[in-house]
């Protein structure tokens, strides 16, 4: 669970996945989620023509570091950093198995321009800022990390999507954020997030969305039986399709940012 402040920890009440790490390699990158997840990821890089030969990317709370290989894979020179001890060993191992070269750090995200000086032409912060205790006062430090005309590619847990989710359930009054138990035993994110003001912080600096998507805006909401009689790959498909799309992405399970620094 959550550890006090150093250097590898973050603040007091910001989530280190060292408990659950070999967990969610099964439970999220090796299902159709994880896979989804990914499939948006390379869609979105792909579709805006992000350069990525020699590109020096950082990758803040980079976990097991999935994306990243797949960027590695393409030329890009990779530095990742994450609390988690595991999560680290975990992406060592499979950038090790690819043969590709990583620069890893076991740091916080408050803690990055220690270890990571400089900036970059590709900041990701996927899937980290709703398990900080104060999401809002990250997107600063991720700013500072970007070079000019550089990318930030963020992912986060959605509001909208929580709150639909939860009325699916049957809880008409949606809360705001997972209930304690779920964030005391590490399985729901602690701050769902909404794009909205996430975009409006952005701007304000100097960031442009070029890109908005949500992931598991269809995925989440079809019943398994039907997912399963239609095939994963015909869902997938329209997950993909509806997730650029006004008003099914903001019904995702996650959005996620492509936005390019103007400044």
């Amino acid at each position: 669970m959550s550890t006090p402040t150093d250097s590898a920890n973050g603040s007091r009440s910001d989530r280190n996945f060292d408990d659950i790490a070999k967990r969610f390699a099964r439970t999220i990158y090796a299902t159709p989620k994880g896979q989804l997840r990914l499939l948006a990821l390379e869609q979105d890089f792909a579709d805006l023509n992000i350069p990525l030969n020699e590109a020096e990317v950082l990758d803040i709370g980079g976990g097991q570091g999935q994306f990243s290989l797949q960027l590695a894979g393409q030329g890009a020179q990779i530095s990742l950093c994450d609390i988690s001890a595991e999560m680290l060993a975990l992406a060592q191992d499979q950038f090790a198995a690819g043969n590709l070269p990583l620069n890893s750090r076991q740091c916080s995200l408050q803690d990055v321009n220690n270890d990571f000086p400089g900036e970059f032409d590709i900041v990701l912060n996927h899937a980290v800022l709703e398990w900080l205790e104060d999401p809002f006062a990250a997107l600063p430090l991720l700013s500072d990390k970007v070079k000019p005309g550089g990318w930030l590619s963020l992912m986060f847990y959605n509001l909208h999507g929580h709150q639909w989710r939860q009325v699916m359930n049957g809880r008409t009054h949606a809360p705001l954020s997972a209930n304690q138990r779920l964030r005391e035993e590490g399985n729901s994110p602690q701050h769902p997030l909404d794009p909205d003001r996430i975009e409006s912080a952005l701007q304000t600096l100097g960031f442009k969305v070029q890109r908005w998507r949500g992931i598991r805006c269809v995925h989440d909401h079809m019943h398994q039986k039907i997912r399963e009689r239609i095939s994963q790959e015909k869902v997938n498909a329209a997950d993909l399709e509806f997730g650029l799309q006004e008003p099914y992405r903001r019904l995702g399970r996650y959005v996620h940012f492509l936005a390019q620094k103007q400044y």
